[in-house]
């Protein structure tokens, strides 16, 4: 007969198989085929301080590169306090600062004008994506007046983020060899206002005229420009739920501890869009009592406000505990 123990321990192991398979079901909707693949280096060194009353606290720092390694995209430095509160749980809070290199990004933009008939002449121009005929929803009959040809070129630069976060990790460890680990994170991230250079050449056309059929035939002006302008980058707070399933091989007298794990970065300001997954396997390595080391690989597939890519990241860490 199984005994009850027994029972509630298959019952947590398929809760936590069925979390993981739901997590990859949703890791397919995010990911797609039309997103740019890149690689890098991600690489965190950390210390963690045992206090009494199972609390820790925990310094941090990290850098990144991109690019097929040949740019840096991300540096970071971090604090954090956590709380063992039983054999399975665990609670942290903690701040990030963060610098994010945004690469320089050229966009093309054709913008129609179109104009109210009977309208006045000083009557500023409606704007619209469409044909060279218009007409909304109201029955307003809109002219075309040309439109907007313009390449935009934002230069790279460097924006700063701040970060607090707030988690609770359960854990839970079958046959002495598997330990399962489930994290919820929140994060809420602030991103100050910055400004940036663009470049923007375009031409202009204005005034088309029409044949008897109501085809542009000809403009009656047609202005090219090139200006450099500065644009301000709006402040911006993030809110974000990370769900975290985690498999590691932890045997008593192993030195090396094989991992993989599965992540979810949901949008809690836009209905728990997943906007970023990110998965792991790797290995970390107890060099004495005090140092660990860690090697891996990440795949993270972000369409955020970070862009829109593939990155394949090997995964190279240190931890200090004392």
């Amino acid at each position: 007969m199984v005994s009850l123990s027994n029972q509630v321990k298959n019952k947590k192991f398929l809760l936590l198989i069925l979390i993981m398979v739901c997590a990859y079901a949703r890791a397919e909707e995010v990911v797609d085929d039309d997103t740019k693949t890149t690689g890098g280096l991600w690489t965190e060194i950390g210390a963690t301080k045992v206090l009494p009353y199972n609390l820790s606290v925990g310094l941090d720092a990290g850098f990144r590169t991109n690019e097929w390694f040949d740019e840096a995209s991300r540096y970071d430095v971090g604090a954090s306090l956590s709380w063992k509160a039983s054999k399975h749980w665990k609670l942290g809070v903690g701040y990030t600062f963060l610098m994010k290199h945004y690469p320089y990004e050229l966009v093309h933009r054709t913008e129609y004008k179109y104009r109210a008939d009977g309208a006045t002449e000083n009557t500023d121009f409606e704007q619209f994506m469409g044909a060279p005929k218009y007409t909304d929803a109201g029955g307003t009959t809109y002219t075309y007046r040309g439109y907007n040809d313009e390449m935009r070129g934002t230069e790279a630069h460097w924006r700063a983020k701040h970060r607090i976060s707030v988690d609770g990790a359960y854990t839970y460890k079958f046959w002495k060899l598997l330990r399962v680990t489930l994290r919820e994170r929140y994060q809420m991230t602030l991103e100050p206002a910055k400004e940036v250079q663009r470049q923007r050449d375009g031409i202009k056309y204005r005034e088309p005229s029409y044949d008897g059929s109501g085809n542009v035939t000809d403009y009656d002006e047609q202005e090219a420009y090139s200006e450099t302008v500065t644009k301000e980058k709006s402040s911006k707070t993030l809110h974000t739920l990370r769900s975290r399933l985690t498999f590691e091989l932890d045997k008593k007298g192993w030195d090396f501890t094989p991992y993989v794990y599965a992540e979810l970065f949901n949008d809690l300001a836009s209905s728990f869009h997943a906007d970023k997954v990110r998965a792991s396997a790797g290995v970390e390595y107890n060099i004495s009592k005090a140092h660990r080391l860690q090697l891996g690989y990440v795949f993270n597939h972000e369409n955020d406000d970070d862009g829109d890519q593939n990155i394949h990241a090997i995964s190279i860490g240190y931890k200090f505990k004392f």
